[in-house]
């Protein structure tokens, strides 16, 4: 059995411990943000504790419910973040449907789309690539309707997908995978259109013998916009996995086949080596693990939930009915707890390892989050106290953005205009560029701007010492950030959205070493090299905080 994480002490920088107070909002008391308006609907608020001193405060988990005040059955629910997300269902399979939003982890709810009064159908199998790109479907018994949002608020029919599709991702706008039954199918154009792409078909060898089966393909899986795992199995052959995987986007994909020892019948990849394939029913069936990309299979002494979903590269979670099984350690062992929700829960969501929704009939939503172990309110589940974000990344990453603005400010470059002026060029410069290429400058003789030499060169070479000393603390902090980021994206990278995930593991790394090459013209030593630099860091490394806000999912 595995034993409940107790979250650590984190040695913070005081000078941004204010903002990493963001990461911790589950489990530090806050006031409730101001209600958000809803639809016709009174908003929904659910107690929370008063703030209090956080010296030497234990933590507990709980599940409390944020449900919604009408006799809805929610069908599916996705959080982008711990506090935004979006729930869709009906008030029955044939009417009713709408989809709710929040902004504040349930604490108040808004209608988006639909009404409960409509013989609109029952909406779900959300979606994200983001906060604001998502899609959603609306099952009408022949070619269900593909509802989309471009800004996370308004929603519009995008198009159609097949009636009998059993998963679906868009990697892009206009670009997605579906897999229909028996053949996997690609659109080009947000889903006006889906073309079949690769069918689910083997020729495999049972006791001796050569077959050609047919599959059913079960889930989909896209772990960057170009690598994705297709999961199926056979009413032909039974037991074996059928696993095909893309480097394409879903263009083309190649296919193996491995015997196991019950129908595969949800899988989930970490990575593109490690992955899981429950095998069987929840509840008897077996859970198999690839470190290898799928070539090799080994059986695991244990079945999670009829659906797997990590948050993140060791926690993850598995429902089945009322019993939620749970991974700190990238599933090798999990633990489980039956919980006596009001309702059936129907499906959840995990957009960080320490908070998760659960949704069910009657309209009953329930969030998991860490709160003070003095904690109490109506309602309230205790649950096992999973760990947060601990990792010094923010930390560091804020005080680099600090030492180069005051190196900017030593300098002369880049100099801040007053409220109400337009900024000016830095160092006597226009500049243009973006954080993912340098920025360019063309020489100015403007009076109001510090010239080349007042500037730059007076930070160079009028205070040389303590410059180059500046310079050298904000690399070494650069450094520090360096190495933290590989065990970083190991521990904690985004598993919940598909580009959140994507650029944390890839463009936080090159974002580090576009900074080391910014610090390597800097220390040439001459004023435009000086000038130069110092522009283009202050352009890398304000998009290397963002990137990493977005890591912690704080505020931006």
């Amino acid at each position: 059995m595995i034993q409940p994480i107790t979250p650590s002490r984190r040695n913070l920088l005081p000078q941004v411990s204010l903002l990493l107070l963001g990461i911790f909002s589950c489990c530090l008391p806050a006031q409730l943000a101001a209600q958000t308006k809803t639809s016709k609907r009174p908003p929904v608020k659910a107690e929370t504790p008063q703030a209090e001193s956080t010296t030497q405060t234990k933590f507990k988990g709980i599940w409390e419910p944020v449900s919604y005040p009408e006799d809805v059955k929610w069908q599916d629910v996705f959080f982008a973040t711990a506090d935004e997300g979006w729930v869709g269902g009906g008030t029955t399979e044939m009417a009713g449907g709408l989809i709710i939003h929040t902004t504040d982890g349930g604490t108040h709810w808004e209608v988006q789309y639909g009404d409960p009064q409509s013989s609109e159908r029952a909406i779900s199998e959300f979606r994200f690539l983001d906060a604001t790109h998502g899609w959603a479907v609306q099952r009408t018994g022949s070619a269900s309707r593909l509802l989309h949002t471009r800004d996370g608020q308004n929603w519009v029919l995008a198009g159609t997908i097949d009636e009998h599709h059993n998963d679906y991702m868009f990697t892009s706008e206009t670009t997605g995978v579906s897999l229909s039954s028996d053949v996997i199918k690609v659109t080009a154009d947000g889903g006006r259109s889906w073309k079949p792409a690769f069918p689910c078909q083997a020729k495999i060898q049972v006791a001796g013998l050569w077959r050609n089966v047919g599959c059913e393909w079960r889930r989909l899986q896209f772990l960057s916009p170009a690598v994705a795992y297709a999961v199926a199995k056979s009413y032909d052959a039974k037991s074996w996995l059928f696993l095909a995987k893309t480097t394409d986007g879903g263009l083309n994909w190649s296919l193996s086949t491995t015997e196991l020892t019950d129908d595969p019948e949800d899988s989930f990849f970490v990575d593109e080596n490690t992955g899981y394939v429950r095998a069987g029913y929840p509840d008897t069936g077996q859970l198999f693990k690839t470190t290898d990309g799928g070539q090799t299979w080994t059986g695991m002494a244990t079945s999670p939930g009829r659906r797997i979903q990590f948050a993140d590269p060791e926690v993850g979670w598995a429902l089945h009915y009322n019993k939620v099984s749970f991974t700190t350690n990238g599933g090798n062992r999990w633990n489980s707890r039956e919980y006596p929700f009001p309702a059936t829960t129907q499906a959840f969501s995990l957009p960080r390892r320490d908070r998760g929704y659960v949704v069910g009939e009657h309209g009953m939503i329930y969030r998991y989050r860490i709160v003070p172990e003095e904690f109490t309110a109506k309602g309230v589940i205790p649950a096992p106290l999973l760990s947060g974000i601990n990792s010094p990344l923010d930390a560091e990453v804020e005080q680099l953005a600090n030492q180069v603005q005051a190196l900017a400010a030593k300098a002369g470059v880049g100099q801040e205009a007053t409220a109400g002026e337009t900024t000016k060029p830095a160092a006597g410069a226009t500049t243009t560029g973006s954080a993912s290429s340098p920025a360019t400058t063309t020489p100015s003789t403007s009076a109001t701007s510090p010239s080349t030499e007042t500037g730059a060169a007076a930070g160079a070479g009028g205070n040389a010492g303590g410059f180059a000393q500046d310079v050298s603390q904000a690399e070494s902090t650069l450094n520090q950030v360096s190495s933290e980021v590989p065990k970083f994206v190991a521990k904690y990278k985004n598993l919940n959205l598909l580009i959140a995930g994507f650029q944390t593991g890839t463009q936080l790394p090159s974002q580090v070493l576009a900074l080391k090459e910014s610090f390597a013209t800097i220390k040439k030593g001459d004023a435009q090299s000086v000038s130069n630099g110092l522009l283009d860091l202050r352009t890398k490394v304000n998009g290397l905080v963002q990137m990493v806000r977005t890591a912690f999912q704080k505020p931006r």
